[in-house]
Formats: structure tokens, sequence, C-alpha cells
């Protein structure tokens, strides 16, 4: 019980390395440093005498171990979340939770936040990230951000945007591509919430990968995107995730080519819930924000 409870710590830590997609964020999610973050994985490897990470480039990948822990762990730190917030809930009359994948929480909904505190303060959002793309029920959570094709009997489903894969790169790579075809000589970063996105790429554009295709996977698609900006390959993401890295110019578009489909990404919540403040304050909200 002890040892357990004395792994905690650093199981919390792993998990918020996972979640986040490296350990600079996982220290900003945690207000530690990037040097305490590292020190508490370290110390779990060593406790259970297994490599659960390893260096890749400037940060770290899991290894095919320390992905099932940080999975299971995940999927743990979720059941007790909503063990807690089933004993807040009777205080939280103004709180919404919110599920959605980590990629969303960074790249669309924490920039658009700041909007709804400016209107309504007195809201408070809890936004929990689920480690698997599938991972999107209701079960311990008011709304959920989910894709598809928006019919889900029983829920209320609003598009929030469109289902656009779009390549992006640095611009010193963009200039050695000329097309489709030169994306297959260079090195592909692949999400691992999201693994069938490349294919889809491809696919859309009359290509398919071999076995000579490099693939660099990487926890989720806000790691890829830093290590794109970084000049470490090609990313292959939503086109609502990178409007502000592509004003900015850390990250390019390398060609105009597409992937489109059916589905879309939708904010998905009980339709009787849904309709009583602060929950449609929320919702409208978040359906009308660009």
């Amino acid at each position: 019980m002890h040892k357990l409870r004395n792994r905690l710590g650093p199981l919390r830590v792993l998990d918020a390395v996972y979640r986040s997609g490296g350990v600079g964020r996982a220290a900003e999610l945690l207000h530690v440093t990037p040097g305490a973050v590292s020190h508490q994985v370290r110390r779990l490897e060593s406790e259970l005498g297994v490599q659960l990470v390893q260096k890749d480039g400037r940060d770290i990948a899991f290894t095919a171990a320390g992905t099932e822990l940080a999975l299971q762990a995940a999927e743990l730190f979720d059941q007790l979340e909503g063990v807690l917030a089933k004993a807040a809930e009777a205080g939280a009359n103004r709180r919404i939770r919110v599920k959605v994948i980590p990629s969303f929480a960074i790249k669309w909904l924490m920039p658009r936040l700041g909007s709804l505190y400016v209107r309504h303060g007195d809201i408070d959002i809890e936004i929990a990230t689920v480690s698997r793309a599938d991972d999107t029920d209701l079960h311990n959570a008011d709304f959920v951000v989910r894709c598809g094709g928006g019919d889900w009997p029983g829920l209320r489903a609003d598009l929030l945007f469109p289902d656009e894969l779009v390549l992006a790169c640095s611009p010193a790579l963009a200039g050695r591509l000329r097309g489709p075809e030169d994306v297959l000589g260079e090195t592909l970063l692949k999400s691992m919430i999201a693994p069938d996105c490349w294919d889809r790429w491809l696919q859309s554009a009359g290509l398919a990968a071999s076995s000579d295709t490099r693939f660099i996977p990487l926890a989720n698609a806000v790691l890829c995107l830093q290590a794109a900006a970084e000049g470490l390959g090609i990313a292959v993401t939503q086109r609502a995730y990178i409007a502000q890295d592509f004003a900015t110019g850390q990250l390019v578009q390398p060609m105009p080519h597409t992937a489109h489909s059916s589905n879309g990404y939708y904010l998905v919540s009980n339709p009787a819930r849904a309709i009583g403040a602060p929950f449609s304050i929320f919702s409208d909200w978040l359906i009308s924000v660009k």
C-alpha cells in the first residue's frame, strides 16, 4: 500500500507527459521545472526496473512498456477524477466538464477560452484530456468533442469544424517539396492518437507509404507540430488546429492539397442537460466562436 502511494506522484507526472506530449508542456501543466518532471520519470523507472521513455531529439519518446503503462494509468486517473467529480457535484453547479483529445485542447480550445471568461467569469471549465481518440463517451463529462458524421442517436451534436487534413512543416523543409510525391522522401511525423491520418492524406493524393517510408511516431498532433516547427519532418493535422501557426510563419503548408472527408468535429452532449445554464451558455459560445 505504501509503495503504491509513493508511486502515485511519479505516475501522475508520467501521465502528464503522455497526455501533453512532452516534458516541457507537462512541466507547464504541473507548474514545476522540466528537470523535476524528468527526475520523477527516472524515479519511476528505477522503482519499476523498466525503461519507460527514451531520448528523442530535444524531448523524449515512450517505449512500448512506457506507452502501455501510460495508457492504463490514464484510464485509472480518469476513473478517479470521475469519483472526485461526483463528490464535488453538489457544490459545482457552475462547473462544466469537457472531455477532449490533447491536440484539440491545446491547439483549438485553449486559445479561444479567454473570450468565454471575459463574458462569463463565474463559469468554471474543467478540461479533461483523453489518451485515445475513440475515448469520447459522455461518462463523467458534460460535453465531449467527437469526430464523426454527427449522427449519434439520443445525443445532441453541433458541428465545430470539418475534417480537413493538411500538411505542415518548416519553411526550410517546404523548399524541398515540389509535389505530393516528394513527401514520401521526407520524415513523416505520425500522431499515435490518430495514426491513420497519414494513410488518409496519402491515399487522397493518390500515394501510398512503402517499406522505405520513414515515420516517427509521437504521442499526439501537438508534439508532431512542434517537431515539424523544429525541422524534424512533416506533420499532417487538422486545418483548424494550425491557423495561428501559419499566420506567424512558424509553420507553412507546403502544398495546397487537402484530404477531406464527410466527417467533422462535433460538440456532443446530452440534450436534456445541455438546455440549462451554464451548459447552454457554454455550448452556444463554443459553436459560435471562430
